[in-house]
Order: C-alpha cells, then structure tokens, then sequence
C-alpha cells in the first residue's frame, strides 16, 4: 500500500507482551469477539468469497474466525511485526482445516498488493496512523485491491478529542477496563497514548473517507465504547 511508512506494534496497546495480547485485548475491548464473530455472520449474506486481505493480521483473530467459516479460501495476512504474526499462525493451529496463507510481515502502507479480493479485513489499525492523509491513502488502496462488490469490515477508535463528549467517553472505558482487570498504571498508558501513537478520527468522518474511497453502502454494525465496526460495500451490490 502506497510509500508511507507507519509504526504499529503491540505496544500501541500497552500489552507487557506479546504472549498475553489476547487476553489483555479482551480486558479492553469490551466484546472483542462479537467484531469478528458478527463480520462472519454478515458475510453469509454476500456471494462466496474466495481471497482475503487481512491487514494487520497480527494476533490472528480474524484468521481464526475466517479461517472455520472459510477453510478452503485463500488468505493474504499483513503486519509489520513478526512476533504478531507468529501469534496470529500459532492461534490458527487449532482449526481442524488450515486454510492457504500467505504471511507478509511489511509495512502496512509500504505493501504493494497487485491482486484483487474478495474480502479486506482491517480491524483496530486505523487509529495507528497519524495523519488524515495517511489513513486517506491506505483506504483508497484497500478499496481499489477490492474487486467490484467487494466487500470492507472495518473497525477503529473513533472520537474527536477537542469535544466534551470525549472526557466522558474515556471516563467510561476507564471504568469498563478496571473492572475487567486493567491497572490503573495500565489505563493512564493508554489514556495518554492518545494523539501520540493513537490518532482517533469521528465517525462522520471515517464514512466519508470511506465514501471518497468509492464505498457506496457504508453500515455499522457494533460498536463499543469508542469503537465502532462497520462493513463497506464497494460500487453497487445485491445481497
């Protein structure tokens, strides 16, 4: 994708390691598994695909999930950090039915895919990227690696950090973490990795970069806290 350059690792996430990502990730997103459970169960809606993109594949809970609804398809599975990646292909070890990966630890904005999908996953990546620009770019050449009809799930942090709204919104994940186990030093990590490696965009925004990226059927489909799951359509479809 493109020539910029974009630093994302495990660390954006404040995990003390790679080993306990997948329970730490579960502590702060407050129904992490229903993202990828609910894009499956959409998908049954759309004619079978075949090729999937997974951008940010690290942690692999989208080749999990993909992975037992679709063992004979073709993944393509993006991430700049190796340790992630050797995470998400020891997650896939427990399906029954391996399904045909290609792993590609590269910059997620420096990689250039020449192949047309079916599908593109993109969950919790965007907010990673800094400037309006960047995420700009990496949406258009998702869109355009998508064939006619293909289909984008997308999930970020979505917040305007200059509203009142804001405070609130932190004040309350804040309180959904500690319950689930998260330190306080843990949080204030987190808290204030906003606008130094987490760069949030609004809602209305992401949807009409999604729509300049030629998405014309933009839905929602979960949300929590101030993430928000959607799944793009990309030119005209019937479902």
């Amino acid at each position: 994708f493109g020539g910029i350059l974009m630093n994302r690792s495990i660390h954006s996430w404040d995990s003390p390691s790679v080993n306990n990502y997948q329970q730490s990730i579960r502590q702060k997103i407050i129904g992490y598994d229903l993202i990828y459970d609910m894009m499956v169960n959409i998908l049954q809606n759309f004619t079978p695909a075949n090729k999937f993109l997974v951008v940010g594949a690290g942690g692999g809970q989208e080749l999990l999930t993909l992975g037992k609804s679709f063992p004979s398809a073709h993944f393509t599975a993006v991430d700049s950090s190796k340790e992630m990646l050797e995470l998400a292909a020891k997650q896939i070890e427990s399906l029954p039915h391996r399904p045909t990966i290609m792993w590609v630890e590269k910059d997620l904005l420096s990689l250039r895919v020449n192949e047309v999908f079916d599908v593109v996953s993109c969950h919790l990546v965007l907010h990673f990227i800094e400037s309006l620009d960047q995420k700009r770019t990496m949406l258009q050449k998702i869109a355009d690696s998508l064939k006619e009809n293909g289909v984008l799930f997308i999930s970020s942090i979505n917040a305007d950090l200059t509203s009142q709204t804001f405070k609130h919104e932190l004040c309350y994940w804040r309180s959904s973490m500690l319950h689930n186990g998260i330190g306080e030093d843990h949080w204030q990590r987190f808290e204030q990795s906003f606008s130094v490696t987490t760069h949030p965009i609004n809602l209305e925004l992401l949807i009409n970069l999604l729509k300049e990226a030629g998405f014309t059927t933009i839905l929602p489909y979960f949300k929590t806290h101030m993430i928000d799951a959607l799944v793009a359509i990309k030119g005209e479809t019937t479902i």
